[in-house]
């Protein structure tokens, strides 16, 4: 059967950005997910959506 990672980015208000990707996902993957559609969400401190946490997955580093 095949494998699905599902790559979410949360806020208080809802999900800002989904991936879902066949297989496992690398750290290439996630950077790539980050970079194209976390960040473009982002806002400057102290504004809504200005604070981007990790847990600490070996993906995330």
């Amino acid at each position: 059967s095949k494998r699905y990672t599902l790559l979410p980015a949360l806020t208080e208000q809802g999900i800002i950005a989904v991936d879902i990707i066949e297989g496992s996902c690398t750290k290439q993957r996630f950077k790539e997910f980050v970079v194209s559609q976390v960040l473009p969400q982002m806002n400057l401190f102290p504004s809504k959506n200005s604070v981007l946490v990790f847990n600490n997955a070996k993906i995330h580093h």
